[in-house]
């Protein structure tokens, strides 16, 4: 975990604190960087390890807290999302996209979020998200969709996108090849708007494998 944290704090380092007008209609150029959280809620995630370990959800909730603290000490106008997916219920503007709950907009971290995420963590935080969110089925192109979204309503221009997905399952959909050929698409979609997809396999050993 300590190499993922890392990451982040170099990425701080290099980052702008500055903002100008934008000539082109009520946009601002920002030097603000975006992360969204996309973070799968199926039942397998929340399986504790050997000998009691965490589960892999607690784990990553672990992750975004940190990155949540780190981003109020050293970039707080930064703005960070947490989105669940193969969630039983639904919470996203308008409700468009089914099994997909959007628990935290784009938005500068604040200690009530870091509370909200401390929240969901360990025994009572997996019974807190079994209650709010539940498990349910999986489209990940819905999500990708609905996370992309989430800029609609930022009257910024952002150095950087990102997305991070966390999971457990290599095969999501369960052998759907409809819901695979979307996902594909969807992540392909956002990249091409400027939105940068990150699921590298060095920070899945980082969150899951230690």
């Amino acid at each position: 975990m300590a190499e993922w944290n890392e990451f982040y704090q170099n990425e701080d380092e290099q980052q702008e604190e500055e903002e100008a007008d934008f000539s082109g209609g009520d946009y601002k150029v920002s030097g603000r960087d975006s992360l969204v959280f996309l973070v799968d809620a199926s039942k397998e995630m929340f399986i504790k390890g050997e000998d009691g370990q965490p589960s892999n959800f607690d784990m990553t909730m672990q992750v975004v807290r940190s990155v949540y603290t780190s981003k109020i000490i050293s970039s707080h106008r930064d703005l960070i999302a947490l989105v669940f997916y193969g969630t039983e219920q639904s919470k996203n503007p308008r409700n468009s996209f089914k099994h997909v709950y959007v628990y935290h907009d784009l938005d500068e971290p604040g200690a009530k979020r870091v509370q909200e995420v401390e929240a969901l963590r360990r025994e009572k935080g997996a019974q807190l998200a079994a209650q709010t969110m539940g498990s349910g089925e999986t489209s990940l192109g819905d999500a990708l969709w609905c996370c992309a979204n989430l800029y609609s309503d930022i009257k910024l221009r952002l150095s950087h996108k990102r997305l991070m997905i966390f999971t457990c399952r290599d095969e999501p959909h369960g052998g759907d090849s409809a819901k695979d050929r979307q996902a594909r698409t969807k992540a392909s979609d956002l990249k091409e708007t400027g939105q940068s997809e990150e699921k590298a396999a060095s920070v899945y050993k980082t969150v899951f494998c230690t």
